[in-house]
């Protein structure tokens, strides 16, 4: 469930980075003309860096979660991931709106395509949140790592489409795979918050 379920949250991220922050970050990538084969390199080193920093993330992240034995930090773990699972089911139905502030303030500045792709990788959107509250308790390193990994090939089908054939608007087949994904993966988040908090 662990592949699935790190795929399907990369798949959601499309609901708040699709319109907000890959706006944002693409012009920095491409922002001057270039041949095909120089782009590719550019999103390249972008993926490169996106991937470095997941697997960090989730290897720390679920690291700590194994070296931390207490049971109030793993509580609180918990109701943060199940929190933000309702989040991202409120966003994926439309409910709730993710300010673009974030992504540009805190990336924009960033004009090295493999720092960039690292620094996104902590972006605060709520998939990445409550997906580091989720690997912070499965308490095995490698399955961290692992969702991570399936997190970074889910939002991968985002990167290249929209590097090489232009901004997808709003309404394509893209954003509507990010909602069902948010809406699926927000269940998923919180029915096992759920258990894992009735379980300790």
């Amino acid at each position: 469930m662990v592949i699935v379920s790190g795929f399907l949250t990369g798949l959601s991220v499309g609901i708040y980075c699709l319109g907000i922050c890959l706006p944002i970050f693409v012009p920095i990538i491409l922002g001057q003309k270039r041949e095909t084969k120089e782009s590719f390199w550019l999103v390249l080193q972008f993926s490169l860096g996106r991937l470095l920093g997941y697997i960090f993330f989730g290897f720390m992240v679920s690291y700590l979660g194994l070296a931390i034995q207490s049971k109030i930090v793993h509580q609180i773990a918990g109701l943060t991931t199940l929190f933000l699972g309702l989040l991202m089911i409120g966003y994926s139905l439309g409910l709730l709106r993710w300010g673009d502030k974030v992504c540009a303030s805190s990336f924009i500045w960033v004009k090295i395509p493999f720092l960039l792709g690292f620094l996104t990788g902590a972006s605060p959107c709520p998939p990445f949140l409550a997906s580091l509250g989720y690997v912070f308790n499965l308490q095995k390193v490698i399955l961290g790592v692992l969702f991570f990994l399936m997190f970074f090939l889910g939002t991968s089908i985002y990167i290249v489409p929209l590097a090489f054939l232009g901004f997808l608007s709003k309404e394509n087949i893209f954003q509507r795979i990010a909602q069902v994904s948010g809406i699926f993966v927000g269940i998923y988040f919180l029915f096992s918050s759920l258990r894992f908090l009735l379980r300790i």
